[in-house]
């Protein structure tokens, strides 16, 4: 009996050691398993904040995309507007440009008639000129010239003898003019009367011609 009692007492004893072991198995399987599920859970918990991080980061996309729609729309119907006005600027400018370009024509008309005008004025006051000079010619008193315009290398006014210019040919210095014409004299405020005078033929005249 009293080897059946130890044979019996090692058996509760490793029955126990047993109990024991498996005991500690499954506290330290516990202990694990609790490891495990706060691990889950800080994973869901960090799960959770990221899902609400993307939530709001959704939301506020989505907040600026309507307000960049927004804003886009109403930066496209500026541009609209800007595109109205410089086509209606482009327009406006094109009209003036022609109206420019027609009034310069006109300028360019009235300038070219000015200057026609111009000229038939001056070349009326040149024939006006003209004819009051033969009118003063013609009421002058026939009276004998006192100065002669001779001609050669250099016009020259001189001095003659008013009686003896009476005829068609004055005597210079020895030479022999013919009279071209008889007109006031070419001095400012000078009331003489002055022959113009051309080379007379005389002096052309050679001796051998006339033998």
């Amino acid at each position: 009996m009293p080897g059946s009692e130890r044979a019996i007492s090692r058996l509760l004893w490793r029955g126990r050691r047993a109990e024991e072991r498996l005991a500690g198995l499954i506290e330290e399987h516990r202990r694990e398993l609790e490891a495990q599920r706060a691990r889950f859970q800080e994973t869901i918990e960090d799960l959770e904040r990221r899902e609400q991080l993307l939530s709001d980061a959704r939301a506020s996309v989505e907040r600026l995309l309507r307000l960049g729609s927004k804003d886009l729309d109403a930066r496209e119907t500026d541009v609209a507007r800007l595109v109205s006005e410089l086509t209606e600027r482009e327009e406006g400018l094109r009209d003036e440009e022609a109206e420019i370009g027609r009034r310069r024509t006109e300028l360019g008309a009235v300038e070219l008639r000015r200057k026609r005008v111009e000229q038939r004025e001056l070349a009326l006051e040149a024939r006006e000129a003209r004819l009051e000079e033969r009118e003063v010619e013609a009421r002058e008193p026939d009276v004998a010239p006192t100065l002669a315009f001779v001609p050669g290398a250099a016009y020259r006014l001189v001095e003659i003898d008013a009686a003896g210019a009476g005829g068609e040919a004055v005597d210079v210095d020895g030479e022999t003019y013919d009279i071209l014409r008889i007109g006031p004299s070419p001095l400012p405020g000078d009331a003489r009367r002055c022959a113009y005078l051309v080379r007379g033929l005389r002096n052309e005249a050679s001796p051998g011609g006339s033998s």
